[in-house]
């Protein structure tokens, strides 16, 4: 279970077979792909990084960012991959808190250096390797690799060993960065390589950033199991179709908002998708609407999967158990074990809703610099994301909500994703996100964050009489708001701790 082994295999195996093309034309066979992934691991190595270094990267999506993934792996250097798009201050944190001593960067984000704290300029010490562009501090990635020997890197590495520090999107609370190490990396390429049937036969194509962890996993298992992997800069609906067309793309994961905008394409029809076979959302909840789509769109192929960073993937869910069990995200996966828990620590009977908690062979190894939060999220070797949900009688797990988006109102806990589904239902709905909102009364007042479709018309009392004859009288909202738009993070989910705070400013509590 080490991953950077997986190349040297295919190497042998595979070597004329296409590991890597790119949307812009440019291919790599599975043997020049460890050609110059352990030409970069030498130069790292040449240039001071040893096991135990961490190698930041800042950049979109390329062939060089999966190089250095791996030349990292063969290292036993763990990868720190960091969002583009967050502001600078997030980004020097990163940098600081990995303890970083190397820094890959796409040549456009090379400004934002211009702000590192010189104790973090210091910890670089100069190594900074630009993928696209013609300069560096440390010069180009590419001159790198053309630089150094082919030699397979002498390293020993065991599978507990950290592959990458992979930052939360820290939707409820200050970003953490989860040690994830190679035995989970590979427990989980194995059990979705079983669930999905994937081989050395398929092509894959990720379209969502490689600084998030479940677009670069399927697009590193693709290589991993000796098939082909596209790789395109972002996510542009019309490109995707192309790419399956040109490529005969097999297989995909996605998150909901792509899926979105795929079936609300209007010529989407023209395009011939046949040769997928297997499609997954993950990230956040499907919407019901949007599986229908997906499912008229691309056939009886949509699995949904629930997992996380720390988790890799819990449970999974096939086209066929979506159309009986629409909210459900599946049951768990091989080797995985649920329980739903109390706050007490209590198991809850099936149907109850609690904090959901998992073990198994794919949880990650703690929060680095963080124990306090790797205990508090832990009850023994039960780990929790701070996920509600229940399970059914026959072991399905439906998720209701994360535990701090719970919205308590006269007494009753209310969970937001139940009335947004309703919501979503409507004509003339867009998108929608449930908040809520201080009153002196109720505590908490249900509030909907309405973003009309393009010519709609939504009246608020129309929205709350639809819900009315929907939903227990308690979890109607009380409030309609309308916005232009909802925030959310580069993954799609929705940010409601942005949409709460003007609401709650000035309160002396925020619940």
């Amino acid at each position: 279970m080490i991953l950077g082994r997986c190349l040297t295999r295919n190497a042998r195996y595979f070597p004329d077979k296409t590991a890597i093309v790119s949307a812009d034309g440019r291919s790599l066979s599975h043997a020049a792909l460890n050609d110059r992934v352990n030409r970069l691991a030498n130069a790292l190595s040449a240039n001071g990084i040893t096991k135990g270094a961490k190698i930041a990267i800042l950049a979109r999506n390329s062939p060089e960012y999966l190089e250095v993934y791996f030349a990292a792996a063969k290292l036993g250097a763990p990868l720190v991959p960091i969002n583009y798009q967050l502001k600078a201050a997030d980004i020097h944190y990163r940098l600081e808190h990995s303890d970083a001593r190397v820094l890959v960067i796409d040549s456009e984000f090379l400004e934002m250096l211009d702000g590192l704290p010189a104790s973090t300029g210091a910890a670089l010490g100069g190594r900074i390797f630009v993928c696209d562009g013609n300069s560096g501090s440390g010069g180009r990635l590419n001159e790198l690799i053309e630089a150094a020997p082919a030699t397979e890197p002498e390293v020993s590495l065991s599978p507990e060993d950290t592959l990458y520090i992979g930052y939360t999107s820290g939707t409820t609370g200050p970003s953490k960065g989860a040690l994830i190490s190679h035995r989970a990396i590979v427990a989980g390429y194995l059990y979705k390589a079983l669930d999905y049937g994937l081989g050395a036969q398929d092509i894959n194509l990720d379209p969502g950033p490689f600084w998030h962890s479940a677009p670069r996993d399927f697009a590193t298992l693709a290589i991993y199991l000796g098939g082909t992997c596209v790789v395109t800069r972002g996510f542009e609906a019309r490109e995707y179709y192309e790419l399956v067309v040109r490529h005969k793309v097999t297989n995909s994961f996605m998150v909901p908002t792509m899926y979105q905008l795929l079936t609300a394409l209007d010529d989407a029809g023209r395009y011939d998708v046949s040769s997928l076979r297997v499609l997954i959302s993950g990230g956040s909840p499907l919407p019901s609407a949007v599986k229908d789509k997906v499912l008229v769109r691309f056939g009886p192929i949509l699995n949904e999967f629930y997992g996380a960073t720390e988790t890799r993937i819990i449970t999974n869910i096939t086209a066929a158990e979506l159309s009986e069990r629409k909210r459900a995200v599946g049951r768990p996966i091989r080797d995985v074990e649920i329980r739903i828990l109390d706050d007490a620590g209590g198991d809850v009977p099936a149907g109850g809703v609690g904090e959901v908690f998992v073990r198994g062979p794919g949880l990650f190894s703690g929060y680095y610099k963080d124990p306090e939060r790797t205990r508090k999220s832990h009850r023994g070797e039960w780990f929790s994301l701070g996920d509600l949900g229940r399970l059914d009688e026959d072991g399905y797990l439906y998720l209701v909500d994360r535990k701090q988006d719970m919205i308590i109102s006269g007494g009753e806990n209310i969970y937001p994703s139940d009335i947004e589904e309703v919501l979503l239902g409507f004509p003339g709905v867009k998108e929608v996100a449930v908040i809520g909102t201080p009153d002196e009364t109720w505590g908490e007042l249900v509030t909907a964050i309405v973003v009309p479709r393009e010519g709609g018309a939504v009246l608020p009392h129309a929205l709350i009489d639809f819900c009315g004859t929907r939903l227990p009288g308690y979890m109607k909202p009380r409030r309609v708001e309308f916005a232009e738009s909802l925030p959310r993070n580069p993954v799609g989910k929705v940010l409601r701790r942005v949409l709460r705070e003007p609401y709650w400013r000035g309160q002396e509590t925020s619940i």
